[in-house]
């Protein structure tokens, strides 16, 4: 697959997997709500730099920004997901807890991913780094929505 091609597949995922998360946060409370808003501000900011991605315009203060913000989010995960928060409308899955060390790997390898874009957007600004980078923090995404998010 051409590396052009499976951006736009990763962002194309990305856009899906984040769709309808307004309607989502209907009746949400406490620390579910806390959670499904920074899922959404995340998903928010992975389009931002999704975008810069298929038209080719990198701006490097919004990539960063965008990147930081990821990373913030996900530095603060596993305190947004306390053993007693599955009540609805919460779209976690009980394997988070089951599994909780491969969760938190999961949001630790999206922080260190966002990190990671965050730096480039800030040095080199290599527009196959800043895509490479970007693919990964979304597989995390996607890998972490896959495994411990009902499914729609």
């Amino acid at each position: 697959m051409k590396p052009l091609s499976s951006l736009k597949t990763v962002i194309l995922i990305a856009a899906l997997i984040f769709s309808g998360l307004a309607y989502a946060h209907s009746g949400a409370k406490g620390v579910i709500k806390q959670r499904m808003d920074a899922m959404s501000d995340i998903a928010k900011n992975m389009k931002i730099i999704g975008a810069m991605m298929k038209n080719g315009e990198f701006n490097a203060l919004t990539l960063s920004a965008s990147a930081l913000n990821i990373q913030n989010h996900a530095n603060q995960i596993s305190e947004q997901f306390p053993t007693d928060s599955l009540e609805m409308p919460s779209e976690a899955l009980p394997a988070i807890w089951v599994e909780w060390d491969d969760f938190i790997k999961i949001a630790d390898k999206l922080g260190n991913d966002a990190g990671k874009l965050a730096g480039i957007a800030t040095s080199s600004m290599d527009q196959n780094e800043v895509k490479t980078q970007f693919q990964l923090a979304a597989k995390s995404c996607s890998g972490c929505h896959e495994k411990f998010r009902l499914k729609k």
